[in-house]
């Protein structure tokens, strides 16, 4: 069954520094720059390779690259350069705010520069997607291989544990690096703060990270609160995000947390309540999936090492 192509953003910013590495990593050599143009296959950058696949696949079209045109060029065969060179959190608003401008609200699919998923990976993903459609938002975990040797050269990246229903032991997880939201339904600027956030903590500890999070968002909750508040409205935005974002790390943490538990909770966070109460039938969606390709950011340089082996 055919489905119409969704629109695309590459994030291709730059980190600025090395990321932060676990223990696990700490004799791994971070990378930083902009990878999306610095990494090479074949002579081509990894960028290039990247817009290839996501057409091949069938799923996107068309394709944007969310970073500087100093860098990527005012557009790229088969991709167009929204020119951008800000935080993560900056980058995603920019991006959302020029595939919106153009197509309105929508489904929106996201991933970023450092991946190189394979087109057979990408179609089967996209097709639970599409058996499911419309949700607020989708985003597949990757189930891990058994052993490290299978996850070579990114064996130290952080794993969770998610049980796929109640009463099922939990699986161990990867996150995956694709997104699809619809932005009409979403808190579009607590999206992108707390995108900056998870970013910038990347591969620390749930509780760092939760703790981070609650720390530099909660004057925005209360402000929205009061706000709430001016308008005759229910000022229970800033206990809804806290709570479940609270439940939500600490069962993640724990390992007892479900795949719907979890949608359901960042659903609360994230989605709109007046889209949630309207539409109490749509939800957002986290499966269980494999497809390691979409898990292997390139992080250090022994990631990089590994993948222009491996194809060039």
């Amino acid at each position: 069954m055919e489905h119409k192509p969704l629109p695309l953003i590459i994030l291709a910013g730059s980190d600025p520094k090395p990321a932060e590495l676990p223990d696990s990593g700490a004799d791994l050599h971070p990378l930083k720059g902009y990878k999306g143009m610095a990494l090479r296959i074949r002579g081509r950058p990894l960028v290039d390779l990247l817009v290839e696949r996501l057409l091949a696949s069938g799923s996107f079209d068309p394709i944007y690259i969310a970073g500087p045109a100093r860098i990527y060029g005012p557009s790229r065969q088969g991709a167009l350069v929204i020119d951008t060179d800000r935080n993560l959190g900056e980058n995603v608003e920019r991006g959302v705010a020029a595939v919106t401008e153009r197509f309105g609200h929508g489904p929106l699919a996201l991933t970023t520069c450092d991946i190189l998923p394979s087109v057979e990976e990408l179609h089967s993903l996209m097709e639970d997607y599409y058996r499911h459609a419309p949700l607020n938002f989708w985003f597949p975990v990757i189930l891990a291989p058994d052993t490290t040797q299978q996850i070579g050269a990114s064996f130290w990246k952080p794993r969770y544990r998610i049980a796929p229903k109640a009463g099922e032991p939990p699986c161990t997880l990867l996150p995956g690096h694709l997104i699809v939201a619809d932005t009409g339904t979403l808190r579009l600027p607590l999206v992108y703060r707390i995108f900056e956030l998870a970013y910038r903590s990347r591969n620390r500890s749930i509780l760092y990270r939760l703790g981070l999070i609650v720390s530099h968002v909660f004057a925005t909750l209360l402000v929205q609160d009061l706000q709430n508040v001016m308008a005759l409205q229910r000022p229970a935005f800033t206990f809804t995000v806290l709570h479940n974002a609270v439940a939500l790390a600490l069962r993640l943490r724990k390992g007892v947390i479900t795949s719907q538990e979890l949608a359901e909770r960042l659903d609360r966070i994230f989605v709109m309540y007046r889209h949630r109460r309207r539409h109490p039938e749509r939800m957002g969606r986290l499966p269980l999936l494999h497809g390691l390709s979409l898990a292997k950011d390139i992080d250090t340089e022994e990631e990089a090492r590994e993948m222009t082996d491996r194809f060039g």
